[in-house]
């Protein structure tokens, strides 16, 4: 088993609000040894204490303002405004900048959650915030919380791909992926009619798009939504998601 002690490093940070220089723990990517990944690209390691989505969060111990490396660099004078009276003000200084465990991440991804909407953050950082929080409750297995986020996560992806702000979120998320993302996400919440419909325009990308693997994986939980919907209509439990 890898140590944490190991594995983890110090990483440092400037506070966009107060400026406060702290250090947050990163997971250095020669320890992870990955067992498996969903049709929504959660991930699973070996030493699951180290999952680096565990880490992304960054909160600072001064002010409690919980950010990524997503969000902006800087905050204008009302979002600093926002941020002081209903975050700074309220909080007692503490550290979790160190190990976490899936409580505490949890509870990172719910402040930075909170400090997104407080300053416009666009909506693909919020959407990947909820979506992860959402893979936090997968791994205790809390359905009913993992549901809800997931919900939420892909409206807010709705939201950047109308708004074509997915690239500015997530450099990694193509046209064809956030389509593909919002069709599985939605088949997951078992609005299998829409997620039909995403995986559909996701494979009009034919012959369009590099991504092959993106393509196969559309096909697949096409077809897989299609027998939902089917299982849905004549009030038959629908197939279990994994």
């Amino acid at each position: 088993m890898i140590e944490q002690v190991a594995a983890l490093y110090d990483k440092k940070f400037n506070c966009p609000y107060c400026e406060n220089s702290f250090a947050s723990k990163r997971v250095r990517s020669g320890s992870l040894s990955m067992i498996k990944r969903d049709s929504d690209f959660c991930t699973y390691f070996k030493e699951q204490s180290i999952n680096p989505i565990l880490y992304t969060v960054n909160v600072c111990p001064s002010c409690g303002f919980a950010f990524t490396e997503l969000f902006t660099e800087r905050l204008n004078p009302a979002q600093k405004r926002l941020v002081g009276e209903r975050i700074a003000a309220k909080w007692t200084p503490k550290e979790l900048g160190g190990n976490r465990s899936l409580s505490m991440a949890a509870a990172a991804y719910k402040l930075a959650i909170y400090a997104a909407e407080l300053t416009d953050q666009v909506h693909s950082v919020k959407a990947g915030l909820y979506l992860r929080l959402a893979w936090l409750y997968r791994f205790t297995e809390n359905a009913s919380e993992e549901k809800r986020f997931l919900q939420i996560a892909v409206n807010e992806y709705e939201q950047s791909y109308i708004h074509s702000d997915y690239t500015r979120g997530d450099k990694e998320m193509s046209e064809v992926r956030v389509l593909y993302l919002i069709g599985e996400l939605m088949r997951r919440i078992e609005q299998y009619d829409k997620a039909i419909q995403y995986f559909s325009r996701t494979l009009e990308f034919r012959n369009r798009t590099v991504e092959t693997g993106i393509l196969q994986m559309a096909q697949d939980q096409w077809a897989q939504a299609r027998e939902d919907y089917k299982e849905q209509q004549k009030g038959l439990p629908s197939a279990k998601i994994s």
